[in-house]
């Protein structure tokens, strides 16, 4: 554990010292009249970033007082080693904001998953607005965890598919119910702590109904080789015994271009299923850089998972039970992208945006294994490498292209060529 926190702060320490001369560049080679244009922009995004905190979708005035809004994504996937080619229309969101009164405002979104054959229910709550440092939000909330999950409309990332770290490590979208506090506490922090149902380690039973098992965890899954993401469901299908603290804080004004978030979510997982309390601690920080043409962002995952013996017991010898053995003791993981804005860095006078990008990533979901159990070499990704192009002709359109290299501990490869729309209304 304390390797992986050393990493992660030398990661943060490395990045921002990388970005330090770029910005100094910066500084010295623009003019008076650019650097304004800068200042106004920061400003401006400073101003959208305050209202997104605040729950305030885009076009809501008092003039109008419920507003619509949304995104959705195809994909087509060719993976050659599992002799597939699929095309799916991913998603497609509908979202409403409803300005209750002028501090008290509704958000939902209601997902339409693999061509509306899936629906799930994104978020939904109520965020009464009582100060720029303390507001409160109640309801079926996205969990405060990285750079993804929040705002995770698939015209903000490059790759077609979500990376393999908000995926796996971070089980991108999380929802769960509960309440909690958020707002920016000075100039340029930010923060979001909630008080959440956690994620259910295991379940008792193998039912798939999706009708509102809940109470018995039965529509649930359960950790798995795989990770953590298992232990999402509908919440009307999660299990609300035990609860986890979720926080985030993000530092927007260290220098110009540059944001560093630190995320934690900490809790018991078992919902009494057992004795043990499967106590999952998750500790994650990102990096977000933008210098001109040059833009990148990074992320460090370590999950520890308590109890991961006795959960691997119960799961293999419970009559019934729907969940699976394998479950690490630790999870690790970190990914770095950078990509280049090809019309700034060439000059050219246009609002359209290509971007050549790269990702590496490495996504441990069987880190470390408690007892002496040897991991599941097939479910370690050391390497994941990820060549990318998409095109914005304007931002809230992408077209997408890229092709994504796995190597496995286990030695195996595995590449997969993607091809996505992307839009945001």
């Amino acid at each position: 554990m304390k390797r992986k926190i050393g990493l992660l702060a030398l990661m943060t320490l490395v990045l921002l010292f990388m970005a330090g001369p770029a910005f100094s560049l910066d500084i010295e080679e623009e003019s008076s009249s650019t650097e304004e244009l800068e200042r106004k922009l920061d400003l401006l995004s400073d101003e959208v970033d305050d209202l997104r905190s605040s729950g305030i979708s885009a076009g809501t005035s008092n003039f109008n007082r419920v507003t619509v809004h949304g995104y959705g994504e195809t994909h087509f996937n060719h993976n050659p080693r599992k002799s597939a080619t699929t095309i799916d229309n991913h998603r497609f969101v509908i979202g409403i904001h409803a300005l209750l009164a002028d501090w008290i405002h509704l958000n939902a979104e209601i997902d339409y998953e693999h061509a509306a054959q899936e629906l799930e229910f994104e978020f939904g709550h109520v965020d009464f607005l009582l100060d720029p440092a303390f507001n409160v939000r109640v309801g079926v909330l996205l969990a405060p965890t990285g750079l993804l999950n929040e705002f995770h409309e698939p015209n903000l990332f490059w790759t077609v598919e979500r990376p393999l770290l908000q995926s796996r490590l971070i089980p991108t979208s999380w929802n769960a119910g509960g309440a909690g506090i958020y707002g920016n506490i000075m100039d340029g922090v930010n923060y979001r702590v909630y008080y959440m149902n956690s994620l259910q380690s295991i379940s008792r039973d193998s039912t798939k109904t999706g009708a509102g098992s809940g109470g018995s965890g039965g529509s649930a899954s359960s950790f798995s080789s795989n990770g953590i993401r298992g232990g999402r469901a509908q919440v009307n299908n999660r299990i609300a015994d035990d609860f986890s603290i979720f926080a985030r804080v993000e530092l927007t004004r260290l220098m110009r271009g540059l944001q560093v978030g630190f995320s934690i979510v900490d809790g018991d997982t078992t919902h009494n299923i057992i004795d043990e309390g499967g106590h999952m601690t998750l500790l994650e920080a990102d990096i977000k850089y933008r210098w001109r043409w040059f833009d990148m962002n990074a992320s460090i995952v370590n999950t520890e998972v308590d109890d991961s013996a006795a959960l691997n017991t119960f799961c293999a010898s419970a009559a019934g039970a729907g969940c699976s053995t394998g479950i690490a003791a630790n999870n690790f993981g970190y990914n770095v992208q950078v990509g280049v804005h090809l019309p700034h860095l060439l000059g050219w006078r246009t609002t359209h945006d290509i971007v050549p990008h790269f990702m590496f990533e490495r996504v441990r979901t069987q880190d470390e294994m408690e007892g002496g159990t040897a991991p599941d070499r097939s479910k370690n990704r050391n390497g994941v490498y990820t060549f990318g192009l998409v095109y914005l002709p304007i931002p809230e359109v992408a077209i997408k292209m890229d092709h994504t290299h796995t190597k496995l501990e286990s030695k195996d490869t595995e590449d997969q060529f993607n091809i996505g729309l992307a839009y945001m209304f």
